[in-house]
């Protein structure tokens, strides 16, 4: 497990009990994505003091045919309704997904308040929480992170998608990922 303290240090606090609950959720999402087809990758948002559950997302890659249709994205979406779950002001809401953040997704994160993300599985050839520099716009936040969360749970998810996805075209990515974090469970 690793982290990464950003200048801001904004409530919620998260104890382990409340990580694992938010990332036990994120892996419900993961399954979801799965069950349709997708790499299993699973989000939520939570926002408040208590770290209630605003939005769900996982991949939907495949099934929009839309390449930035990642799992974090999907939950941003949800979360900008109507009426928005999460208010545009929002500084201490809290990304939860089972693998690291891309940059894409990342960015998203810091531009929408985003105070904390956690993760399970390091993507370490992506690496969008180490490729990120703290931004400059006083709109946007340069979260805390912390990566390892579940980690194995995550892995053995991809495992599995692997196993009965073999010759797709994802499946060179969820090799990699694989490879590059097999025996650390986290990768960083």
């Amino acid at each position: 497990m690793w982290t990464r303290q950003g200048p801001m240090r904004v409530e919620p606090k998260v104890n382990s009990e409340t990580k694992h609950r938010l990332m036990r959720e994120a892996l419900i999402e993961a399954q979801r994505g799965m069950a349709d087809g997708e790499v299993p990758i699973g989000c939520v948002i939570a926002y408040g003091p208590n770290a209630e559950i605003v939005a769900r997302g996982y991949n939907r890659v495949n099934a929009l045919g839309r390449k930035n249709a990642h799992a974090e994205i999907i939950a941003f979406e949800v979360s900008g309704g109507n009426p928005p779950k999460l208010p545009l002001d929002a500084k201490d809401a809290i990304l939860i997904s089972t693998s690291e953040p891309c940059v894409m997704c990342l960015g998203a994160a810091m531009e929408t308040g985003v105070a904390r993300v956690l993760f399970g599985l390091a993507a370490p050839a992506d690496k969008g929480t180490g490729r990120i520099k703290p931004p400059e716009s006083p709109e946007s936040t340069d979260p805390e992170i912390e990566g390892g969360i579940l980690a194995e749970e995550s892995r053995a998810l991809f495992e599995r998608w692997l196993s009965e996805n073999d010759e797709t075209e994802q499946a060179n990515f969820v090799r990699q990922l694989l490879k590059l974090t097999d025996g650390s469970g986290g990768g960083a």
